[in-house]
């Protein structure tokens, strides 16, 4: 007879969570924190019970054994009785144990889900018209966090406070900007950590991370650049545009007659290609998976994202919050695994268009939750004269720093020309840039 394998579980524990909100409803938040699928429930009795009180909780109605009783009546024909329901309650000691029960469930799903992948990775491997690519990152990722979550083995002190010297001796784990204004709040990036941009349409968010890459590469860093809103052409042509004072982007967008523009665009080309050839655009990479695999084969000092609200997951969630937070943990993880950097640009929310100041803050962020969470710094680029182009200055843009590990918070000027492509250190040097090339457009 074949052995009957029971897939790891941890049902009592799953009962201790739901009874433990059924005792205090504001532990709901801290479940739901840790149980991000529903899976996670092996039992299907306490998966369904699980699905009620995430409607209660959602709908603001209060979650009791009553209300939850005719919720579950109505979701799944009343298939659970109020008895089990009951005895959910007398099976918790304490209700601040929730957060180590829900570490055993999600543990144990974790590892059924890790079983799950390594079945499909095994059945794929042995047809050869199979891609693996994909199933081989969602394996990597699981045992990645199951990694996490486990008791990791005794590492001598001895060994870290070696490997901290020599951080410190070689400098690595930094990498600045190479912009004044950036550095001076966040101290530079931190190898293994995430930085976010964010701002409204318009207002230089390209343009900003642009300059960063740029100054990277002087530095002579490898920069990963995804372009999930232009084109790489599209990109370039601001590249171009970014290293000559003399050209205007928006002519070399719009026009078709550049005859005297091209003598100056190919009297740098060989230096051109020499400088950006640590930078690697993609444009046509759709999936977080994807793009962490090329990640993966590149091994790039940065990773610039533009912007993660254009990511598509291969498993689509029902929530919106859920996969922004999939996308900044995994970006997280592979800051980890890389030894890298990244900056994320990231969409803001309606909100901020209902203040009269306009100007961003964190809660702006597009289910701003798990991105000022997972940040290590948290920059904002803010152009007033995009709001208001009567009585703000073109030339001038303001830095605003709002979360800052290692750094300091504040807000900067800079100085700003969209049509250059460029940030500049100050208004003055933005202006000086402009009248130049105005003088020699009209000579």
């Amino acid at each position: 007879m074949a052995k009957l394998t029971v897939q790891p579980n941890a049902v009592d524990a799953e009962e201790a969570i739901l009874g433990s909100i059924l005792l205090d409803n504001t532990r709901f938040p801290t479940v739901e924190a840790w149980i991000r699928n529903d899976e996670a429930f092996y039992s299907s009795a306490n998966k369904k019970i699980w699905k009620c009180m995430k409607k209660l909780y959602k709908a603001n109605e209060p979650i009791d054994i009553i209300i939850l009783s005719a919720k579950l009546k109505d979701e799944f024909d009343n298939q659970l009785n109020a008895y089990y329901l009951s005895g959910l309650p007398e099976l918790v000691a304490t209700p601040s144990n929730v957060e180590h029960w829900c570490k055993i469930v999600w543990h144990r799903y974790l590892q059924r889900e890790a079983v799950k992948s390594a079945h499909k990775l095994y059945d794929t491997s042995l047809d050869d018209t199979g891609d693996i690519s994909e199933i081989l990152y969602e394996h990597e990722r699981t045992i990645e966090e199951l990694k996490s979550i486990t008791p990791a083995q005794k590492v001598d002190t001895s060994d870290i406070i070696d490997e901290t010297i020599l951080a410190l001796k070689s400098e690595t784990n930094i990498i600045n900007f190479g912009i004044e204004q950036l550095d001076e709040s966040a101290g530079g990036m931190t190898r293994k950590e995430v930085t976010v941009v964010g701002g409204r349409p318009g207002h230089g968010k390209t343009t900003l991370v642009l300059n960063i890459a740029r100054r990277l590469i002087e530095q002579g860093y490898k920069v990963c650049l995804f372009n999930r809103e232009m084109s790489n052409i599209e990109m370039f042509k601001k590249i171009i545009v970014m290293e000559n004072d003399e050209l205007s982007y928006s002519r070399i967008r719009k026009s078709k007659d550049l005859n005297g523009e091209f003598a100056m665009i190919e009297l740098n080309l060989d230096k051109l290609k020499e400088k950006y050839k640590n930078l690697i655009m993609y444009d046509d990479i759709r999936t977080l998976a994807d793009a962490m695999k090329e990640l993966g084969r590149e091994r790039p000092d940065v990773v610039i994202d533009d912007y993660i609200q254009l990511i598509q997951l291969d498993k689509a969630k029902s929530d919106r919050r859920f996969e922004l937070e999939e996308i900044m943990l995994d970006y997280k993880w592979l800051c980890k695994k890389l030894n890298c950097s990244a900056i994320l640009v990231s969409q803001l929310n309606r909100e901020i268009e209902k203040r009269l100041d306009g100007k961003p803050k964190l809660s702006d962020f597009a289910e701003s939750g798990v991105i000022e969470q997972t940040a290590e710094s948290a920059f904002f680029i803010y152009y007033a004269y995009a709001i208001n182009d009567e009585d703000e200055d073109p030339y001038e843009t303001e830095l605003i720093c709002q979360k800052s590990r290692f750094g300091q918070l504040g807000s900067y000027v800079m100085g700003f020309n969209g049509d250059k492509c460029r940030m500049y250190f100050s208004r003055a040097e933005a202006v000086k840039v402009a009248a130049k090339h105005l003088k020699a457009a009209t000579s």
